[in-house]
């Protein structure tokens, strides 16, 4: 299931799925969130979704375009803005802080 769009707009970015399997865009949040619960904070950029992408062989700049158009703007903008709207879609459940 692919989320809604967020508008009723032509566009069509928040409907489009990801060029990852969905698997991998819920292995891309849970890294970011584990990540972010070890004290690691954003520098404002895809540093950690980049690294994450090319140790998994996956596309990184369609799937930075992607995320873009999703609403992310670097690493901590993944897990704010675009893992709400595709945490259902791709099977995700975010770590309790006591999992860290």
């Amino acid at each position: 299931m692919v989320p809604a769009t967020r508008n009723s707009q032509s566009d069509t970015s928040h409907d489009r799925r990801p060029p990852i399997p969905l698997s991998s865009l819920g292995d891309i949040f849970d890294h970011l969130d584990r990540t972010s619960m070890t004290g690691y904070e954003c520098d404002h950029t895809f540093a950690l979704t980049s690294t994450f992408l090319q140790k998994n062989n996956l596309p990184v700049e369609a799937t930075l375009e992607w995320l873009g158009e999703n609403g992310a703007g670097c690493d901590c903008e993944v897990i704010f803005n675009v893992c709400p709207e595709w945490e259902d879609a791709v099977g995700y459940t975010p770590p309790d802080e006591d999992d860290a």
